[in-house]
């Protein structure tokens, strides 16, 4: 129901401009200077673009027609940003469980060489994999964004980075009680400070990188 009527508000927003746009364009005004003015007012790109799209196909009376290859592109878009982000959580909870090794080896609780040597090589085959992996998808991902700046606007860039900053946010958050929680009761060790120190610094990063590459949408509308 909430997404009804999220798209309901969404699609009186859209009609809103489109009158806009017909008004002003009857009173002569052009459709350049309409598009600045609603841009320097605040609303997206995409919300405008959408909204120019409705108002001229009213005047025409017929429906824009879309390519079938749109549908695939999605498609392509979703697939990409699924899997980079899957990538993205096996070779960050990696690279923590190889500082979680080292914590042990080195502070907590010295581990016996086989069985260290095979949680390390475990981590660090997943790392190795993985996360070449990730890079070959962001540079896939930030090569379409090169090409098509629109995609910025794009709701599913927009819905699973949120998502990824949400996970991430999450861990942060659940990371500080940890430790928190430890250094009240008086169970806080040096293992288990460097231990909160390497989750709050993959998250954090994770989030903080996500963050400003979301915010390009600002920069680039």
């Amino acid at each position: 129901m909430s997404n009804n009527r999220s798209t309901n508000n969404h699609n009186s927003t859209i009609e809103t401009i489109s009158h806009f746009i017909e008004s002003a364009r009857n009173q002569g005004i052009s459709d350049e200077m309409i598009y600045k003015l609603l841009k320097n007012k605040g609303w997206s790109t995409q919300d405008i673009d959408l909204a120019f799209t409705h108002a001229f196909e009213k005047i025409i009376g017929v429906t824009i027609p879309v390519p079938n290859q749109l549908r695939g592109e999605s498609a392509k878009e979703t697939f990409l940003y699924l899997l980079s982000f899957v990538t993205l959580g096996i070779w960050s909870q990696a690279l923590g469980s190889v500082g979680f090794i080292a914590v042990n080896y080195l502070i907590d609780d010295p581990l016996d060489r086989s069985r260290w040597f095979s949680n390390l090589a475990s981590n660090l085959a997943r790392l190795i994999i993985v996360y070449p992996v990730y890079l070959l998808l962001m540079k896939v991902i930030f090569s379409n964004l090169a090409e098509q700046s629109q995609n910025y606007q794009s709701g599913i860039r927009k819905w699973l980075t949120y998502i990824a900053l949400f996970i991430t946010a999450l861990i942060v958050i659940g990371d500080l009680v940890w430790f928190l929680t430890s250094l009240l009761t008086g169970s806080l060790t040096l293992g288990f400070l460097f231990k909160s120190i390497i989750v709050l610094l993959i998250a954090g990063s994770i989030f903080c990188y996500y963050l400003l590459w979301l915010r390009k949408e600002v920069i680039t509308s």
